[in-house]
């Protein structure tokens, strides 16, 4: 085959750590903010928004600088009275300045109660205006999410009473907990001041707490009775999906994701969930009525405010635990929106992936017609989100059968398509799916890794660890793919590594792929392993420290030493492989990782010959940020001035860690082979 030129990640147009630098200069601006607006007040800008004049943009500024420097509670609750103080009567005004702004969002939850009060009463006059503009409508998030917090904190603490009286069936059923460290919904960034714990914990009145729950419920009917014109407002349009996750608990916007009862991934808020009031669930009903009520829902996935509109409010539906609402919304969009077919048939062409070859498909006279819902953005968007929440049989019998079936292999070869069928696949909990969809796939397994797709190869493999289901097929279908079924074992491996034909050459090593170790990790976890398993033992001892040492390929141990189908014999051989190594892997922090994983892996004696090798190069390693972890755990200076006493100090604290399994329940797992 034809030499072919591989991009590695330090050819490519962005380095490995572009976005990490990128958030990170993102961060850095925020806190900015401050040095900014000193020097925007110096040449005479005044903050964008509402403008004010400079003796209260000095004040502000003032006051911004000076939170900074305050960290005790009591001393933020006098600045957060005072300044509100001096600024009564002109509260709007100042929320529409971007400073004002600024300043505001961090008082307000440091307010007492009769000032507090006094603001909802105030910005309660003026929602039109204040949802409206891009500044002080985020003094009305930050004002919506302290109510909510500061009225249903007392539920919360019956709910911990209650669960610490429960028996012990009581207590294997889940409660809604709330995040401690949660950062609530916020356009802003992160708070000067940390406040959802104070919230959560100062004692309030029990008429100030009705008064923030009333505030809430105004908010909502205010929104609900404009919610078509809100929707439309791309302002307004962050309150209204604010207030719908408040009003089911939800405290962040952030998506999170756990493991349903069969393991399969399940996007859920109840990690981040309060427990509220029933009145203002029937409050998130009513959205989702006047929603399904509007003459134009067909519409509405397609436009990308409603979209994340319909988003939130499938995600808030899903922690009310309510299957006929979540059916109707889910029914609804399924029959008046996604089944809408295209007038014209699909025609995409395929983009050059791993081989750095553009190719394009032909367009074909059989090529099926694909439902509207996948012709924007907003609308498959809208569908992951679906996928993700929808019931079981509704996912199947509807979503699948609808919307995917026969048409897999269009979908994941396409570029903005492929992300939908790996939600799908992950969200799959029936076997006689996966099997289908393999099916659909197994004759263009080869094409979607070529065009770069590797995220579908790895949703397939993590799906057929998870219902142990056509592991077989798709080990056959994966090493078929990358021409590697009859190789030796160190090419087979760095094809699946590389996600690269084991027969291309290429001028330049390439890097680990990503998805190529997620996907070697997915396999170790079959209830067959042994090929991949013998393969990683046959490799000579210098690559697999090469591979350990990569910060992709080191997660690869943690699989192999974890898996509940590699023996004990077999992580043996593994330790006593990379002997000669170890200091080594030392030099890398991911390979120091390594290292502590596999003296848990062996046996006393492998364990000893670890240390004794890692002790002999002391000198060059004690230097290492990571080295003196290694040291505290494996005691390795301990071992080079005096075996016999590190074995003593070892099995004492062996057994320190043996009592502490026994407190706490510790199962240590044990696999014959």
């Amino acid at each position: 085959m034809d030499n072919v030129e591989v991009k590695t990640e330090e050819t490519a147009e962005c380095g490995s750590n572009y976005y990490r630098n990128k958030a990170k200069k993102r961060k850095q601006f925020a806190k900015r903010f401050l040095q900014n607006a000193k020097s925007f007040g110096r040449v005479g800008i005044f903050g964008r928004g509402t403008e004010l004049d400079q003796e209260q943009y000095n004040y502000l500024v003032n006051i911004l600088e000076a939170m900074s420097k305050q960290g005790d509670t009591e001393e933020r609750q006098l600045m957060a009275n005072n300044v509100l103080g001096q600024l009564e009567g002109k509260e709007i005004r100042i929320a529409s300045n971007q400073l004002g702004s600024r300043v505001f969002e961090n008082l307000l939850p440091f307010t007492d109660e009769e000032k507090y009060a006094k603001l909802m009463d105030t910005f309660a006059e003026n929602f039109r205006a204040v949802c409206c503009d891009k500044f002080a409508s985020h003094v009305l998030q930050r004002m919506l999410y302290v109510a909510l917090l500061r009225a249903v904190a007392p539920l919360q603490k019956e709910a911990d009473d209650a669960e610490g009286q429960s028996t012990e069936q009581q207590e294997g059923a889940k409660k809604p907990r709330q995040s401690k460290d949660g950062e609530g919904v916020d356009r802003t960034g992160q708070s000067i001041w940390k406040f959802q714990e104070y919230t959560m914990q100062e004692p309030y009145s029990d008429e100030h707490r009705k008064l923030c729950g009333k505030f809430v419920q105004r908010l909502a009917m205010f929104l609900i009775n404009n919610l078509e014109e809100f929707v439309w407002d791309n302002t307004a349009n962050y309150i209204v999906r604010q207030c719908i996750l408040n009003l089911s608990g939800i405290c962040e916007m952030k998506m999170v994701e756990t493991r349903g009862p069969k393991g399969s991934p399940v996007a859920t808020g109840e990690a981040k969930r309060l427990i509220v009031p029933e009145a203002w669930q029937k409050l998130l009903t009513e959205i989702n009525i006047r929603l399904m009520a509007w003459p134009q829902f067909a519409d509405l996935p397609y436009n990308e405010l409603a979209s994340v509109i319909l988003q939130t409010l499938l995600r808030a539906i899903s922690t009310l635990d309510d299957r006929f609402l979540m059916s109707q919304l889910c029914s609804k969009l399924h029959n008046e929106a996604f089944l809408t077919e295209n007038n014209c048939a699909k025609k995409e062409e395929d983009e050059a992936g791993e081989y750095g070859e553009e190719q394009s498909h032909a367009e074909e006279d059989d090529e099926s017609k694909l439902p509207k819902v996948f012709q924007q953005e907003a609308s498959v968007r809208l569908l992951e989100s679906c996928i993700s929440v929808a019931p079981s049989s509704f996912f199947k019998e509807s979503l699948f059968e609808g919307l995917f079936r026969g048409r897999l292999r269009d979908l994941a070869l396409s570029r903005m398509h492929n992300f939908s069928v790996q939600k799908m696949i992950d969200h799959a909990d029936d076997k006689d799916l996966i099997e289908i969809v393999l099916g659909e796939l197994e004759n263009s397994m080869e094409d979607i890794l070529r065009v770069g797709h590797t995220g579908v190869v790895l949703a397939l493999a993590k799906a057929c660890a998870r219902l142990v289901c056509q592991q077989g097929k798709f080990v056959k279908l994966l090493l078929d793919a990358l021409h590697s079924g009859e190789v030796a074992s160190d090419k087979m491996i760095n094809a699946v590594l590389y996600l690269l034909p084991a027969d291309v050459k290429v001028e330049n090593t390439p890097t680990i792929n990503l998805h190529g170790s997620l996907i070697l990790q997915a396999v170790l976890e079959f209830n067959k392993p042994i090929k991949f398993v013998n393969a990683l033992l046959e490799l000579p001892n210098e690559r697999l420290a090469d591979i350990l040492s990569d910060p992709r390929g080191s997660f690869v141990a943690n699989a192999y030493t974890g898996s509940r189908f590699v023996g004990e014999k077999s992580r043996e051989k593994m330790v006593r492989h990379l002997e000669g190594q170890y200091s080594r892997l030392m030099l890398t922090p991911h390979g120091s990782h390594v290292v502590e994983i596999m003296y848990n892996a062996g046996n006393p004696a492998q364990r000893e010959n670890i240390v004794r090798e890692l002790a002999d190069s002391w000198a060059q390693l004690s230097g290492k940020p990571w080295g003196m972890a290694i040291n505290k755990r494996l005691l390795v200076d301990t071992y080079k001035r005096d075996p016999a006493r590190w074995k003593v100090a070892i099995k004492s604290d062996a057994k320190v860690e043996k009592l502490f399994d026994k407190l706490v329940g510790g199962k240590k797992r044990k696999i014959k082979e």
